[in-house]
């Protein structure tokens, strides 16, 4: 097992000592998130990630982060109408692969997992004028605090200015209790990003 330990730590140094564009970059922007068989909500994103150029010379990329996600949806049906807000601190680890168009401009198509726990949930139901909010994550919450997905993006380089779109698609059906015919909730979200490599 040390010797495992020894060679990916090898690795990860000799990564470090050839490769061209290594750093840490941060991004934010907004979220069109939407629940299955829910309508969308607007959120937000904001976090960090680093970028970990795979070999010296090729511009492929592996770069894993640190995201603050938040989520959701909304439903009106028979009189009550439902907003649920969930947010969720988010680790992508993504590969990238970038295209340089010139000295000033490339683009960047990316792909890969995301894994997100969620911190803190509420539904917020409005029924004839009376307001009532309840707990998701919690021990009597509704919902799993775990999310696995998928996340696509294409972004636009200017120098070290990042400009981006993506998805982000989970393969978790979120209910606890979940039997055959109920409601599926699985998260979506639809993301405009921007942000800075250093």
């Amino acid at each position: 097992m040390k010797k495992i330990y020894f060679f990916i730590v090898m690795v990860f140094l000799g990564l470090n000592v050839y490769a061209q564009d290594n750093g840490f970059g941060v991004r934010a922007g907004v979220n069109i998130a939407s629940m299955t068989n829910y309508n969308s909500k607007v959120g937000f994103h904001a976090g960090g990630m680093y970028r970990l150029q795979i070999l010296s010379n090729t511009p492929f990329f592996f770069e894993p982060g640190l995201m603050l996600q938040f989520k959701g949806g909304k439903l009106s049906q028979s009189g009550v109408s439902s907003t649920l807000n969930l947010a969720y601190v988010e680790v992508p680890a993504v590969f990238a692969y970038r295209i340089q168009l010139n000295d000033a401009w490339a683009v960047q198509p990316s792909l890969g997992p995301y894994f997100a726990f969620g911190i803190t949930g509420t539904v917020k139901q409005s029924y004839m004028g009376q307001t009532q909010s309840y707990d998701l994550f919690g021990s009597n919450g509704a919902l799993k605090r775990g999310d696995i997905g998928l996340k696509i993006a294409v972004g636009a380089l200017v120098k070290r200015i990042y400009f981006g779109i993506g998805y982000d698609l989970s393969f978790i059906n979120l209910p606890k209790n979940y039997t055959e015919g109920d409601r599926k909730m699985k998260n979506g979200s639809f993301i405009v990003s921007v942000g800075y490599n250093f």
